[in-house]
């Protein structure tokens, strides 16, 4: 099939854990006959024009798709520039829209501090924006099965017809147990912020104790050993070296890649319940050849979900119409 990917951020210019995960699924659809055709509304150095100008470019979308994909539309808010809502509009009126979510900026502004508790919200919740989107999209794609709970517990809207969440897919050759000496006690590797909860790791063990790895937002330095960025290919080796791997994050992490990584690379596994990897069937991110298998198994259901769609336009009950190329 033909496939309109559309994202705010240009996955090949960001080096994020979403993107990373949207350029591996790109991939394996690629390998399987699709024709995906990317369109980002931030690409590259663009986004730093963005933040002096707050203007936008055009964007090239393919609307001879079969099938329109939106990733993360509303991402960094921080930039106060948003997605046109017209184009936006417009996808939706095709009737054949799926929606990516690689953490919570489509749903709620606050990152969830409710936990899917509609009652805890704050006042400035608002998501009236995100009840009209899910409600107009024909497909939800949920990085784990915590963030679909939390998120359908949430809306005020009907659900999409159709729900897929993406099993954990990671590449297990580069990500094994080697036979290396593990000289760090506890690692950390990501972003280090409060969110990602630096704070409670130190509590938890102790400065003397963890090894940090990833870009210091701390605004001050790092306690314990703090090892700097690390580029992503060495990240296995890094892996390799510690015994324990531990993530305990404030906010609720709507998958938790690093887990996944570091499980593969055979570290004992410290997490809390706000990690959405484990709320997986533990097979589902520990095991390498069901991981192996998990990309293909989310193309197997996205596209026995399309052909569900294109039997309702057959009926008449949806409408799949194309609508003439346009830049």
């Amino acid at each position: 099939m033909r496939i309109a990917w559309i994202s705010f951020l240009d996955m090949n210019a960001f080096s994020g854990g979403g993107e990373l995960g949207q350029r591996e699924l790109i991939d394996i659809g690629r390998a399987r006959g699709h024709t995906i055709v990317e369109a980002a509304f931030l690409r590259g150095r663009l986004q730093r024009t963005l933040r002096r100008t707050l203007r936008h470019s055009s964007l090239h979308i393919d609307w001879n798709a079969d099938m329109f994909v939106l990733a993360n539309i509303r991402n960094c808010p921080q930039l106060r520039v948003r997605f046109p809502q017209r184009l936006i509009d417009k996808i939706l009126a095709t009737g054949r829209v799926a929606l990516v979510e690689d953490a919570w900026v489509d749903t709620c502004e606050l990152d969830m501090p409710c936990g899917g508790d509609a009652s805890r919200c704050p006042e400035a919740c608002d998501r009236t924006w995100s009840n009209e989107l899910f409600a107009r999209v024909q497909m939800a794609i949920f990085l784990s099965p915590m963030q679909q709970r939390m998120v359908n517990s949430v809306l005020n809207a009907p659900p999409p017809r159709f729900q897929l969440v993406r099993r954990p897919y990671i590449d297990v050759t580069r990500f094994t147990q080697c036979d290396f000496q593990r000289d760090i006690d506890v690692l950390y590797v990501g972003v280090i912020n409060e969110a990602k909860g630096y704070h409670n790791l130190i509590e938890r063990f102790g400065p003397d104790r963890v090894t940090f790895v990833g870009r210091n937002c701390m605004n001050g330095p790092i306690a314990g050993t703090y090892l700097g960025e690390m580029p992503y290919k060495e990240l296995p080796t890094i892996y390799n070296r510690a015994r324990t791997f531990a993530h305990l994050p404030q906010w609720y992490e709507p998958m938790g890649r690093t887990v996944i990584e570091a499980a593969l690379c055979g570290c004992d596994i410290v997490t809390n319940e706000r990690v959405g990897a484990t709320s997986f069937p533990r097979p589902d991110w520990t095991d390498p050849e069901v991981i192996r298998r998990n990309g293909e198994r989310f193309w197997i259901e996205f596209e026995r979900a399309v052909q569900e769609l294109r039997k309702d336009t057959v009926t008449g009950r949806e409408s799949l119409t194309t609508t003439p190329a346009e830049r």
